[in-house]
């Protein structure tokens, strides 16, 4: 099966793993000259280590990452509002670098079938050729395949080709900074996430290995708010609890990216004949979940395992869609729903919020959460 997968990212190169594993043929074209990822910290549970698990890979990321059993929610100054175990399941949590991970996932590809400076334009399924796929490229080239895997995220070109439609991702009404510091233990807990809840505001720190955290902040502004620098983001935390200021101050300016919180509504239309989209292409969602990552893992498995029945390409992609889509659309939906919670500036609602007693907080999210981690793709 000759496979073209559009994109280089996590979501493409699980897929190119993954499929080679099967005894696909494989090539990656990524559109920009080298494969890389902004240097912010991801989350992968036990669902995604799972899979990583079953695709070879999960040794490799214990070794460039941080254990995680525990997350802790506070508020400004400092006190516990819920606490949640993660410990306990068959495959770890983990924290780890986007660089990092990119580093074991491109390790376990064939560089020689790795192909950068291609700029997907477009797709065609030509009515002469069996209905095989061709991938057009920015200079005239074309490539025939027996299948397309649409991995080239938000602004996905096969996801034009396989919906007709032109389709923004919906802003959620808040930006998001992120920054990688060096801050050995004991500034932080090496096992634990911790976030805090502010008015509209939220401030996140994750371990992430080798004496590394990740942080991530919010705020509920417009999606063209002016840029803000690391001063600026300093000011607004620095009344917060240790050692969130401390963090932002060991964080270099050019180690802080910007982001706006996006999703899109969950609705059919991942497959068009022999051409499939997974991981943001096909289901973006707002990263309150921690799952927009483990969601791309599991797609790559999902879709090796079924192409493995060796019924036919379209099937197959028919068959993941059908498969996929309610789990994706229902952990979309509850990370937009915690977002919106969480930023909550309304008084009525910021009263609703702060009221809930910690140990039924604790307990709704640790039995959401588990019943996401639970979850084996492809079994």
């Amino acid at each position: 099966m000759k496979t073209a997968v559009i994109g280089g990212g996590i979501a493409g190169l699980c897929a190119a793993i993954a499929l080679k594993r099967i005894g696909a043929d494989v090539d990656v074209f990524e559109r920009r000259s080298s494969i890389r990822e902004i240097g912010a910290g991801l989350s992968l549970w036990p669902n995604a280590t799972y899979a990583l698990r079953e695709l070879g890979l999960l040794e490799s990321c214990l070794r460039a990452s941080s254990r995680v059993e525990k997350i802790r929610l506070r508020d400004p100054g400092g006190r516990e509002w819920a606490s949640v175990s993660i410990s306990g399941q068959a495959t770890p949590a983990l924290c780890l670098d986007r660089p990092a991970l990119l580093s074991v996932l491109l390790a376990a590809v064939d560089p020689q079938r790795l192909h950068v400076d291609h700029k997907c334009e477009g797709i065609s399924l030509e009515s002469g050729n069996g209905r095989k796929p061709r991938v057009h490229f920015e200079g005239g080239r074309t490539l025939e395949f027996d299948a397309v895997i649409g991995a080239d995220g938000l602004g996905s070109v096969v996801r034009h080709f396989v919906t007709g439609r032109v389709e923004r991702p919906v802003y959620r009404g808040y930006l998001i900074w992120r920054g990688v510091a060096q801050a050995p233990p004991p500034v932080y807990a090496e096992d634990t996430i911790t976030e805090t809840w502010g008015t509209g505001e939220r401030f996140g720190i994750m371990p992430i290995g080798n004496g590394k955290v990740c942080w991530y902040a919010t705020q509920n502004l417009p999606e063209t708010a002016a840029p803000q620098s690391k001063a600026a983001i300093l000011e607004r935390f620095r009344r917060w609890h240790p050692p969130i200021a401390e963090v932002i101050t060991a964080t270099p300016d050019s180690a802080i990216v910007r982001t706006p919180a996006l999703d899109r509504p969950t609705t059919w239309g991942w497959a068009k004949g022999p051409v499939v989209l997974i991981g943001d292409a096909a289901h973006p969602m707002t990263p309150n979940l921690g799952q927009g990552t483990c969601q791309a893992v599991e797609d790559a498995l999902a879709l090796s395992v079924l192409l493995a029945r060796r019924g036919s390409i379209a099937t197959a992609f028919h068959q993941f869609e059908k498969l996929r889509r309610a789990r994706v659309a229902a952990i979309t939906l509850g990370a937009r729903w915690i977002g919106g919670f969480a930023q909550s500036e309304g008084r009525a609602a910021r009263l609703a919020r702060n009221s809930l007693p910690g140990p039924f907080l604790s307990s709704a999210l640790e039995r959401t959460l588990h019943a996401i981690h639970d979850y084996r793709a492809g079994s």
